[in-house]
């Protein structure tokens, strides 16, 4: 069974500029005279977040949430976060040994996702995760509303009431909290090291500089926690169909994936490469110039750059660039992912902690694989594979192609028999 289809992803765009290829995408991405303008759709939830901003606006904003993604704390995000929330997710679908991938992609990332944003979970229960995959679902809905099939003024409608609700129920008891130990550090009653590390506290300490007030601080946390479980998820499950099929007509690498940190990394690089969570960006001319490949535009102009033209050129991903094979020798520095986490001053915050740094080590630090490729290699270790019953379904709900339900079956076959 091959992927969801690719379904056109131009057809909001109202003056095409196109830029293809993985030099001039990439010089693109980096030209600070191309403004972000793929999110412009839904302003109710990315009105002025950081993926939105841009010039000085943009670079003081980065520059003090950077701070939180330094390496040191994707490998402590690995060590110290991740097995507790995998192993608590992970427990109820083991008992019932079934589950949909799609679904606890989203379910596993969230609660990774709410710790970075700075959502406390004061029950640690399903319940408030229930609530939290609801409301970041609809957060996604209106992050990605230029996709949608759906109207979009009632999205918007739905996204904004979702912003009050989460708003009253998790982000309000979170700020006081951090509020209350910003004062208390501020005295001198506690060290600054005991303020947690994620994105509420850093808005929380610098909104006088930043001009930070409760509407922005919302969107920016409620944007933070759609952009880490959303995209994770998909990605998840893109990457565990891949090796599905690679296994498939390739058996002798089953057994790899369980034993081979350097190759199941390569899987989820390759497959990151093939599935970028958008296959496009868009952006918009802010001066008269020329584009990497000697279009001229004029200020207002769109521009689209064309991701999946440059993670599928064969000139730097050999001529199968566009088949999924980890084997793949790629020279000199591109990524093995491609241009799928962007590059530039809009360069994924999530890349290093979804993505993995790789197999190298870093002042005798142990190599770091990343939440995908630790989600997967999880779920290989638990015997996941396909449901002989149930096949997977596309999303029919957005134009992006991504899977809506993958059922799986988890655990070993004597654990299923048992049950049953």
């Amino acid at each position: 069974m091959s992927g969801p289809a690719i379904r056109c992803c131009f057809n909001h765009m109202p003056a095409p500029a196109l830029i293809t290829g993985y030099h001039n995408a990439f010089a693109a991405l980096c030209d600070r005279r191309l403004v972000q303008s793929m999110y412009s759709e839904c302003s109710v939830l990315m009105e002025r977040v950081l993926l939105t901003l841009h010039g000085e606006a943009h670079t003081c904003r980065r520059a003090i949430e950077w701070k939180l993604f330094r390496r040191d704390f994707a490998r402590y995000y690995e060590r110290e976060v991740y097995p507790t929330t995998l192993a608590q997710t992970l427990a109820p679908y083991l008992e019932r040994g079934r589950l949909d991938l799609p679904a606890f992609g989203f379910r596993v990332n969230i609660n990774l996702s709410a710790d970075i944003a700075g959502i406390d979970r004061p029950e640690g229960s399903a319940k408030e995760t229930d609530a939290l995959v609801a409301f970041t679902r609809k957060f996604s809905e209106g992050a990605t509303l230029f996709h949608s099939t759906r109207d979009k003024a009632e999205v918007r409608g739905e996204v904004a009431e979702a912003l009050d609700a989460f708003n009253e129920q998790f982000l309000r008891p979170s700020k006081r909290r951090r509020e209350d130990l910003l004062a208390q550090i501020g005295s001198g009653e506690r060290h600054e090291d005991e303020a947690p590390r994620d994105i509420l506290t850093v808005l929380l300490a610098n909104r006088d500089d930043q001009d930070l007030d409760d509407d922005m601080i919302l969107r920016e946390v409620a944007f933070f926690m759609q952009a880490g479980s959303h995209s994770s998820a998909n990605a998840l499950t893109h990457s565990f169909h891949e090796v599905d099929q690679w296994c498939r007509a390739h058996p002798e690498d089953r057994q790899r994936l369980l034993t081979d940190d350097d190759f199941i990394q390569r899987c989820v690089h390759e497959s990151l490469r093939l599935h970028p969570a958008s296959p496009v960006a868009w952006r918009q001319a802010a001066e008269d110039f020329e584009l990497p490949d000697g279009t001229a535009v004029k200020a207002g102009d769109s521009v689209t750059i064309d991701l999946m033209s440059a993670n599928l050129e064969t000139t730097l991903f050999g001529d199968d660039a566009d088949r999924f094979n980890p084997r793949r020798n790629i020279t000199g520095r591109i990524p093995p992912f491609g241009l799928t986490f962007g590059i530039g001053i809009h360069t994924c915050f999530g890349r290093d902690i979804a993505g993995g740094l790789g197999q190298s080590t870093d002042s005798g630090q142990p190599a770091h694989l990343g939440t995908l490729t630790n989600l997967l290699k999880s779920l290989l270790a638990h015997h996941a594979r396909r449901d002989p019953e149930s096949e997977p379904q596309a999303d029919g709900g957005t134009e992006r192609p991504n899977w809506g339900t993958y059922p799986l079956l988890i655990g070993t076959m004597e654990a299923q028999e048992h049950m049953s």
